[in-house]
């Protein structure tokens, strides 16, 4: 009996402990329900609200830039302060998750400042299509990341159910098998299923709700397909996609007929709806089809890879016959494992836009021409313009009278555009330089033997273009300065330079002589009438100086100063073009290689700005003009080095250092380290002593005190005859 109320004991102290954990069991499992409702349900209508928000904020932003209003974009903006609060609410509520949600937060504002840029800069047409690109990814990856917030939220609704419900059933089986034995037990464990029935019950209403919401933004986003085609159909924008196979999507704007003139583009093929009429060639059509192939279906990245090959620019000709530039944008579009479904394509036609840049820069070069020409006086314009169409007629009668390579033509082809050159730089006629420079290279080839053939229709082509800019220039002055007067310090060939003061002391002279006047005034008179029409050396030296200045600005050294001794000696226009050139390629070669750096200087105790000597004389029946400066000297060393190289001197055997010297005047032969538009080339001095052997003179080299090869001060001799002091 003992052990039978002990068993019973027993059982009825099992059955009690049992029974107590069960209700334990059952009242966690009521707060659980609890948790459950308050947490999860909340969280998740409030992720669904702000998913349903962005695509508003995205309908706002793309209605914003197709239609241009700027209220439209602003209108997001209530959008996304209804979201930013509800994205602090939910980091309130889920606590497990707030990182997450920060985070998706920070990245809301991110797109809404991306989005919100990109639109107005659009609007206001400074913006760029890859700007919508970056936007749209930015929309993409804060959707997918919404969307796996919901789903992982989801998942972990459902887990917890599922295992409430267990504990239900379970508690349910047990509580049944409690009441048999005890009402009183049962009584309580069927309060409590009770509760949780009605729990479950309240779960299920709000799925049901859940599933309504789902429906109502099926609606919205019905009604937000709707509202981007009839963009598609008012758009002044060709969009399309290209989808696997390179075909075109049904999906397009009207524009895009309008555009490529085809009256349906569903389903062709990219290149023969789109490229047929254009001058994109076969193998860059190619390159278009192995990239969109290469893209589409594959990871984002070969976008990274292949956008290069996308043709960013075509011309569609017309069924009229007039051609449309077409500017094309690509941008990938992708799914959520980040594979590109397919290529968005946004055609624009520029053409009127390029119209309008080429006539912009057409006029900007005008302007550039103009400012040019009205830093130098006029006088100096028109002796430029009058000696290098000078020097461009010899070269086009050499190119035309020849059939076959010559060195000695070739030379002179090269002195002749070496001065044009020379001095277009000088004045800073960019356009003017660069032709002349392309010119020149194809004479530098042909001397160095690069070029075995002589093309003459090349070489016509090439000295045309420098007329051209040649002529342009004198346009501009004439045409658009309105300088087409003669200038009263022009030196030309078609005038002589007579100054006031000589005209005021002829009229003095002239008045002074009486019937029976002595010859001595009469000779005075005549020996001033014979100055009429000569030009000073004072003008030519000054000239040179004064005109290479942007030279000195580029070398950076100051523009040197000079002293001129009898500069009143003159000489005739024939003479005096001779020099005038010739001084232009004295005085630059020696800013360019004789005068020091300003930092150069200083340490040899010597001033920044170096000094040019001008001296003339009559001697023996003729003329002698001396030019030297104050810089470091002749590179003897240079010079002989290069003399060896040209096989002129020996190895090792000691030359004459006159002989060294001479070579400065040897064509082809320059001590330049490199060839630039400055020098390099060995044309230089061959020129000048060309010029001057062409009025019968010529140019030498005095050394002073030569020590050596080494750097040796020096002085350019000029010889002419008396005949140049005179009026032909």
């Amino acid at each position: 009996m003992g052990k039978i109320i002990a068993l019973v004991g027993v059982a009825i102290i099992v059955f009690l402990a049992f029974t107590s954990f069960s209700v334990q069991k059952a009242v966690q499992s009521n707060s659980k329900l609890a948790d459950i409702r308050d947490l999860y349900f909340p969280v998740l209508e409030r992720v669904d609200a702000n998913i349903v928000r962005l695509d508003k904020m995205e309908d706002r932003f793309m209605q914003g830039v197709m239609t241009g209003e700027r209220d439209t974009v602003e209108q997001s903006q209530q959008y996304y302060v209804k979201g930013d609060q509800v994205f602090a609410e939910m980091a309130a509520l889920y606590p497990a998750r707030r990182n997450e949600i920060i985070s998706l937060r920070s990245e809301f504002k991110a797109y809404r400042d991306l989005a919100y840029k990109t639109s107005l800069g659009m609007i206001a047409h400074t913006g760029n299509f890859s700007d919508i690109g970056r936007m749209n990814g930015e929309l993409n990856d804060l959707k997918k990341k919404l969307t796996d917030f919901r789903k992982s939220s989801y998942d972990n609704f459902v887990s917890s159910l599922k295992q409430t419900q267990a504990a239900t059933k379970l508690n349910l089986y047990m509580g049944m098998a409690m009441g048999v034995m005890n009402l009183l037990f049962m009584g309580v464990l069927v309060f409590f299923i009770r509760n949780n029935l009605r729990m479950t019950a309240v779960i299920a209403e709000q799925n049901a709700t859940l599933e309504l919401k789902v429906e109502e933004r099926t609606a919205e986003l019905s009604q937000k397909t709707n509202d981007i085609n009839a963009m598609l159909n008012n758009m002044s924008l060709g969009v399309c996609t290209i989808i696997q196979g390179n075909v075109l999507h049904p999906e397009y704007s009207a524009y895009m007929h309008s555009i490529f003139g085809a009256a349906d583009l569903a389903g062709r093929d990219i290149m023969e709806s789109l490229f047929a009429n254009s001058n994109v060639g076969d193998d860059r059509r190619d390159q278009v089809v192995v990239a969109l192939s290469a893209i589409i279906g594959e990871d984002l990245m070969m976008f990274d890879f292949n956008s290069h090959l996308l043709v960013p620019e075509m011309v569609v000709r017309e069924a009229d016959g007039e051609n449309k530039i077409l500017q094309l944008h690509w941008s990938p579009i992708k799914n959520d494992h980040d594979t590109v479904d397919k290529v968005l394509l946004i055609a624009q036609d520029v053409t009127h836009l390029r119209a309008l840049e080429l006539e912009a820069a057409s006029q900007r070069e005008e302007l550039d021409i103009i400012s040019q020409i009205i830093k130098i006086s006029i006088g100096k314009f028109n002796e430029f313009i009058e000696s290098a169409q000078k020097f461009l007629s010899e070269n086009e009668r050499l190119i035309k009278a020849q059939t076959q390579i010559d060195s000695e033509v070739i030379a002179a082809l090269f002195r002749n555009m070496h001065t044009i050159k020379g001095n277009a730089r000088t004045f800073e006629f960019k356009l003017i330089t660069d032709a002349a420079h392309r010119a020149e290279q194809s004479y530098d080839r042909l001397r160095k033997g690069e070029v075995s053939d002589w093309d003459q229709a090349g070489l016509l082509a090439e000295l045309a273009d420098v007329t051209q800019a040649v002529g342009h220039y004198r346009s501009v002055n004439e045409d658009k300065l309105g300088r087409k007067g003669r200038a009263s310090d022009m030196l030309t060939a078609r005038g002589a330079f007579v100054s006031i003061e000589d005209i005021v002391a002829l009229k003095t002279a002239l008045q002074s002589l009486q019937p029976g006047s002595d010859t001595a005034a009469l000779a005075a008179v005549q020996a001033q009438v014979a100055q009429f029409g000569l030009v000073p050396l004072q003008r030519l030296a000054s000239g040179a100086v004064d005109s290479i200045s942007s030279l000195a600005k580029e070398l950076g050294k100051p523009t040197p100063s000079f002293e001129i001794v009898h500069g009143e000696l003159a000489f005739n226009n024939a003479t005096a073009q001779a020099l005038k050139s010739s001084f232009m390629h004295i005085v630059r070669n020696s800013l360019d290689h004789g005068i020091e750096s300003p930092d150069e200087r200083r340490a040899a105790g010597k001033k920044a700005e170096g000094h040019l000597y001008f001296e003339a004389q009559q001697k023996d029946g003729s003329v002698q003009l001396r030019i030297r400066d104050d810089g470091r000297g002749l590179a003897l060393h240079k010079l002989h080095a290069r003399g060896v190289e040209a096989g002129v001197f020996a190895q090792g055997v000691q030359p004459d250092l006159a002989e060294v010297a001479e070579l400065i005047f040897r064509s082809g032969l320059s001590t330049a380290e490199q060839v630039s538009q400055v020098s390099g080339r060995g044309v230089g001095m061959d020129a000048v002593r060309t010029f001057l052997k062409e009025q019968g003179g010529d140019i030498h080299i005095e050394l002073q005190s030569p020590k050596g090869l080494d750097y040796c001060a020096f002085s350019f001799l000029i010889q002419l005859p008396s005949s140049a002091l005179r009026m032909s």
